[in-house]
């Protein structure tokens, strides 16, 4: 059966069963849960990929998941991926009331294209008529936040990175994957398809303002405040941003985790979470080096001290070019090449743990269109359900058709010219060791 015959049964496959997926993204929006928490979301895909005749390994780096449906020959394997987990933003519209989570950047939807993905290849049969495999893979913590639940986590030995596929590429998860495809939703209530554009990095870091206690109405002067450390350093980092260079999208940003106990107590414990960003590994270290002075100075000009842990990182995206020219050709099929656009020349100011999988074997982390409102806003919704959840796993599936088809030659060549960053995940291990030690 010729290329072309087999997606338009994966198309329709996956039409057959919109119903079914915008069922599933309609659950999967209402269950927000923040990362290496997100148990519900976890056993909900599950059940799901079993209901396809899948065998699904759990637990992995603690509520991911990954199922193998086999081909009729095993020449190349691809990983279909998305993330479980979402932000905590109480304000939200569609916020869990009970711990403030909210999909407010639609990871939900990641996850309905992976499913979406399986019933066009799995529920057809359609994957025995392929010459490799897919694994689908549900992978935890994207986001980066309660840092200090992360390092709890870390302390009792469950984590050794604070992002998910970080924990998949250190457990080996993608040792026998060949190429991974991952999709994200943007802001749009039309047709839209990108593809190629490259994220910053970005370092994850703690800080800890120590001072001294004393009545703030009595004896303020025998005290040592750790909050006003704490704004002095905030004051410090942002007398740099002249010199945070545009040409590598720098950025630093913060929120202060603690202020203190009681206003009419001198706050002798404050704690900030952090974050640096940078196009490039080099000038993400020296952003960081900046943002480190600037917290050790308002420490020292208040008579405070300050504990700095720099507590990982994320690296670049650089998505595989040919991959995503791939991808591309899919989307103007089914949308038409007005909808498509190519985006190889920008680069964003936010970041994902997909720079590091990208860095050990062949990715892509494309857009889809489907939501109103800008992502980590109060304002982010879904406006169009079809095209949120049901478009992009037509094209994610016609791309595996191309990728595996004709002896998986496509794939075969992407993985075969891939050169990556890291030859092995003990190799990547050892450069965040070295990092974190810097």
């Amino acid at each position: 059966m010729d290329k072309t015959a087999l997606k338009k049964i994966a198309a329709d496959a996956i039409e057959a069963s919109k119903d079914r997926l915008i069922t599933i993204g309609r659950d999967l929006y209402a269950m927000p849960e923040p990362g290496f928490r997100e148990f519900k979301t976890s056993a909900y895909v599950e059940r799901v990929l079993t209901s396809l005749g899948l065998k699904v390994e759990n637990s992995i780096a603690i509520t991911g998941l990954r199922a193998v449906a086999k081909g009729k020959s095993h020449n190349s394997n691809i990983g279909i991926m998305g993330e479980l987990d979402s932000l905590l933003m109480p304000g939200h519209p569609r916020a869990d009331q009970d711990t403030g989570a909210a999909h407010a950047c639609g990871h939900h939807a990641q996850l309905t294209m992976m499913l979406g993905t399986a019933f066009g290849l799995v529920g057809s049969d359609l994957i025995k008529e392929l010459d490799g495999d897919i694994t689908l893979l549900a992978v935890p913590a994207e986001e980066v936040i309660e840092l200090s639940y992360r390092r709890e986590l870390a302390k009792a030995g469950k984590i050794r990175f604070f992002g998910g596929k970080q924990e998949f590429i250190r457990l080996g998860v993608f040792d026998d994957i060949d190429a991974v495809l991952c999709s994200h939703i943007t802001n749009s209530k039309e047709p839209y398809f990108d593809h190629s554009k490259s994220y910053n990095g970005v370092l994850h870091k703690s800080a800890r303002f120590i001072g001294k206690s004393s009545h703030a109405a009595l004896s303020p002067q025998l005290g040592v405040n750790a909050l006003h450390a704490a704004v002095s350093a905030i004051n410090n980092i942002n007398a740099l941003r002249e010199k945070l260079d545009e040409k590598y999208h720098m950025r630093v940003h913060y929120i202060i985790t603690k202020g203190g106990d009681s206003p009419n107590i001198i706050p002798d414990d404050v704690r900030m979470e952090l974050g640096v960003r940078a196009s490039t590994a080099e000038m993400m270290v020296e952003a960081n080096k900046s943002v480190n002075r600037a917290l050790i100075a308002g420490a020292e000009a208040l008579g405070a001290k300050v504990e700095i842990n720099d507590q990982g990182a994320y690296l670049p995206l650089h998505q595989h070019r040919e991959l995503g020219l791939l991808y591309a050709e899919n989307a103007k099929a089914l949308v038409g090449p007005h909808f498509v656009h190519d985006l190889v020349e920008e680069s964003r100011g936010s970041s994902t743990d997909a720079g590091d999988l990208a860095s050990v074997v062949p990715a892509i982390h494309p857009n889809f269109g489907g939501s109103c409102g800008p992502a980590h806003t109060n304002d982010f919704d879904i406006c169009d359900e079809y095209l949120a959840y049901v478009q992009p796993s037509k094209v994610a599936a016609m791309t595996v058709i191309d990728l595996l088809y004709d002896g998986a030659a496509a794939c075969r060549k992407i993985r075969n010219d891939f050169v990556p960053l890291f030859n092995s995940k003990e190799e990547y291990c050892d450069f965040f060791t070295k990092f974190e030690e810097r």
